[in-house]
């Protein structure tokens, strides 16, 4: 315990309390303010933060890591526009649901709105964008020491309770800061926590409610499931390996076929005949049949506007299941929305329902009519990406997701490289687990989350990017360079923002100047710059010769894969011109 300085006391007090409420992982960007805290942090034994010089990237790399373990991870920094930095990433955590404790350093109350230097409204800064927020007072001895530790416990316990989600603790300081002596009376203000010193647990212990679903609501669905006639499971985002086996056992309990999202975990892997992995493809044929009546969509919200689309403008009765309390249900179509993860609900259903212990093992018999026109997408989908004189971005989706191995992940960027992965990965490649930053979608600190998603999984991960979202996050490769487990990162270069080549935009004159943005840049400089091998790809083969080699020799590279915006419009506009031309039997 710190004794020479009341604010290096309660910096320890935070950081203690925050190790045993099993928080493990600490990203910051230093500064004088928050010297308390990192040197806190210092005299840990076992903690090791990781660092980095750009504040947005190490709270995207805090971002990851919380998002790979499910456990809240610590962003610390110093005063000022440091803390602005990381809205960003305190938005993406807000919007899916992440376990982030920010942990920001400010200057004392009373050099506020002063215009005295690094000092903002801080406490303010992220209002509506967390689940908990306190502004710390500067260390005082007429406060408790136990006030800091209770503190910490409410601040970790709304960040993991329910749907979880950022909180900020906001600690003021002032001077001397930390390393000058500042003599206390040390036993007598600590004396109260003599049992906490003694133990390795946390001072309050704070625990969860029930998420079981009530009977009521189990039976309401139920009911429902017993009428559908054609009833479909929709599954979005599943990060739990448990939730993902929920679903299907559940679907092949009812019978029903699953329509998967690229980030249900559920997409990607072996064939199973009770998923259709691209639905996406199979809606924008003409030959799909009837509506459901019935729909079941566990976990997040979807990648795909056209599945989601096709369920709006049904009339089926729909049912949302998702692990918030907030609503998701963009065309306000929800006739049912209950917060419960899909292994909660698995549970409760078999508890409650003797069909459960009979397993229906035939698809219902409205899915029979869709299993020609899937084997026919996947025909049109695969004889398109085998043509060797094809090079757009549904060849690159589709020839990395067939092959990475099992051993890998797969971080997807934001514009096309989740759309295209969404669409056009193969359904028999690697049950690889696949993350994105879908909860504001935005381009800036993807390569960053990456790195801390990697980190966090421990196990090799390729990361797709396009261009302006790797520029946008350059900062990013110190942590790629360093990074304790082999990274791919895959580049997408067309000079630009490729998705809006696909907005009645384009047409316009104004069009290349405003939304194409051309930058002519590559990474290969970027590369060089921070001693990360680099290689190119400007074709199906060299694409498939690059990541064959990067699979086989795993450790950091960066591969930079040239297409050009026209020309892959143009191809995605022929592939769907193919499916619309669909039917069971035949296709042109």
């Amino acid at each position: 315990m710190i004794t020479t300085n009341l604010n290096l006391c309660w910096a320890d007090l935070l950081i203690q309390e925050l190790i045993r409420n099993g928080v493990c992982a600490f990203h910051g960007s230093s500064g004088a303010r928050s010297a308390p805290l990192a040197l806190a942090l210092a005299r840990q034994p076992g903690v090791e933060p990781v660092l980095h010089f750009d504040e947005r990237a190490s709270a995207f790399h805090a971002l990851g890591y919380a998002r790979a373990t499910g456990r809240p991870a610590v962003w610390f920094t110093t005063s000022g526009s440091a803390v602005a930095n990381g809205m960003p990433a305190v938005v993406e955590a807000h919007q899916d649901g992440v376990p982030l404790i920010l942990l920001t350093a400010d200057r004392p109350p009373e050099w506020r709105d002063t215009r005295a230097n690094q000092t903002i409204a801080q406490p303010a800064l992220f209002n509506g964008y967390t689940r908990w927020a306190i502004d710390l007072p500067c260390p005082d001895l007429r406060i408790p020491a136990a006030y800091v530790l209770t503190t910490v416990d409410q601040a970790v316990a709304r960040a993991v309770n329910g749907f979880g989600g950022p909180v900020h603790i906001n600690a003021m300081f002032r001077e001397p800061l930390a390393t000058q002596p500042e003599p206390f009376p040390a036993e007598e203000y600590l004396a109260p926590l003599q049992s906490w010193t003694q133990s390795n647990q946390p001072y309050t212990r704070i625990g969860q409610g029930p998420t079981w679903p009530a009977r009521a609501d189990m039976e309401m669905v139920a009911e429902r499931v017993q009428m559908a006639q054609r009833g479909v499971i929709v599954a979005g985002r599943l990060p739990r390996a448990a939730d993902q086996t929920a679903v299907l056992e559940f679907a092949r309990t009812l019978g029903w076929p699953v329509w998967p999202d690229i980030l249900s975990g559920l997409r990607l892997g072996p064939r199973s005949t009770q998923v259709f992995p691209l639905i996406e493809n199979m809606l924008a044929t003409p030959d799909t049949g009837p509506a459901p009546d019935v729909v079941l969509h566990f976990g997040g919200p979807l990648v795909s506007r056209r599945v989601q689309a096709y369920i709006d403008q049904s009339d089926a009765w729909y049912a949302v299941l998702r692990p918030h309390p907030h609503r998701q249900d963009t065309a306000h179509h929800a006739n049912y929305a209950l917060e419960c993860n899909a292994a909660a609900w698995w549970a409760a259903w078999q508890a409650t329902h003797e069909r459960a212990r009979r397993p229906v093992t035939n698809p219902s018999a409205w899915t029979t009519p869709w299993r020609p026109i899937a084997d026919r997408v996947e025909q049109i989908c695969a004889a398109h990406h085998a043509d060797t004189n094809q090079w757009d971005e549904t060849v690159i989706a589709a020839t990395l997701s067939r092959l990475l191995p099992p051993t890998y992940a797969l971080f997807l960027g934001n514009s096309m490289p989740v759309r295209d992965m969404n669409a056009y990965g193969v359904a028999d490649g690697a049950a690889t687990p696949v993350m994105a930053n879908r909860g504001a979608s935005g381009i800036d600190g993807n390569l960053a989350t990456a790195c801390g998603w990697a980190a966090g999984h421990q196990q090799p991960v390729a990361v797709i990017l396009g261009d302006l979202a790797f520029l946008h996050d350059l900062n990013a490769l110190h942590y790629v360079r360093r990074s304790p487990v082999p990274l791919l990162v895959c580049v997408i270069n067309n000079n630009g923002g490729g998705i809006f080549s696909f907005l009645p935009m384009r047409d316009d004159p104004a069009f290349e100047t405003y939304f194409g943005t051309p930058h002519g840049l590559t990474a290969e400089h970027a590369a060089r710059m921070f001693g990360i091998p680099y290689r190119t790809a400007r074709n199906a083969t060299e694409l498939q010769a690059a990541c064959q080699a990067a699979v086989a020799t795993p450790g950091i590279q960066l591969l930079e894969c040239f297409t050009g915006r026209t020309t892959n419009h143009q191809a995605h506009q022929h592939l769907h011109a193919r499916l619309l031309a669909t039917t069971a039997g035949a296709a042109t």
